[in-house]
């Protein structure tokens, strides 16, 4: 009975520590299991910047069939989030939207809502991308209202 209590003992204390340890999240890691599935528009804002958060957030929302067809995924850090994950030293201390792409490379940066403007041109420069415009048979509405044509 002794010994069945001790390793009842040590397990649960087992789980607990486990259970208690909050080891942060790789966004290396993250994006690099994006690598050649998906292009990547990463938001990293504070929460007051509601301009920066609710613009990518419109932008990926109203441009669903345009964004779908280039394999954009938006993926967002805002405010105490950033606590969650192991920030490499060229996103440390920054904010703004990034692009990046198959490969896992930072292709464009700006701090504001600059590159949402500027995104498709980049992305449809990219000769990947204009290997996949010869094959794509989807064709999107030119309005924000996300229909297919």
């Amino acid at each position: 009975m002794g010994k069945s209590f001790k390793l009842a003992f040590l397990l649960i204390v087992a789980v607990l520590i486990m259970g208690n340890s909050h080891s942060p999240l790789s966004l290396d890691k993250i994006i690099s299991n994006f690598e050649w599935k998906k292009r990547i528009v990463l938001l990293i804002a504070d929460k007051e910047d509601v301009k920066l958060i609710r613009g990518a957030e419109s932008f990926f929302l109203e441009r669903a069939c345009q964004n779908r067809n280039r394999n954009l995924e938006l993926f967002k850090i805002i405010g105490d989030e950033i606590t969650k994950y192991k920030i490499p030293k060229k996103y440390e201390g920054k904010r703004g939207i990034w692009l990046i792409g198959y490969d896992g490379g930072n292709k464009a940066h700006s701090e504001d809502l600059s590159l949402l403007n500027r995104l498709y041109e980049i992305v449809d420069g990219m000769p990947i991308r204009q290997n996949e415009m010869l094959r794509q048979d989807i064709i999107c509405d030119q309005r924000p209202d996300t229909g297919a044509k």
